[in-house]
């Protein structure tokens, strides 16, 4: 069985999850970037997939491109980006609650 897009189900990857966050305040994509990689150095985006990524975003209507500056583009979540940043969120918290009392209860 084929596994749905992120864009569909709303099951976001890592990198995905990460490019919403910062995108909570207006930026680029060149700095969205680094900040990415000031953030967790294992987490690597590349331009090609950058930029394919925002565009994949943009088209589900979860970023929008708030201004074009010198052939750059300012792009800031939407509120449905919002909404999906926050309900995959709380999954992941869940999921490492669970794991943090398993853990916990194993020592």
């Amino acid at each position: 069985m084929a596994k749905s897009s992120p864009y569909e189900s709303g099951e976001l990857t890592e990198s995905i999850f990460l490019i919403l966050l910062v995108l909570t305040r207006p930026t680029y994509g060149y700095r969205i970037m680094q900040q990415l990689k000031d953030m967790i150095d294992d987490v690597i985006v590349g331009p090609a997939t950058m930029y394919t990524t925002l565009k994949k975003m943009k088209d589900a209507g979860w970023i929008s491109e708030v201004s074009e500056d010198e052939g750059r583009i300012l792009y800031e979540i939407t509120q449905k980006g919002k909404d999906i940043l926050l309900l995959d969120y709380q999954k992941k918290k869940n999921v490492v609650d669970v794991a943090k009392a398993f853990l916990e209860e194993e020592q």
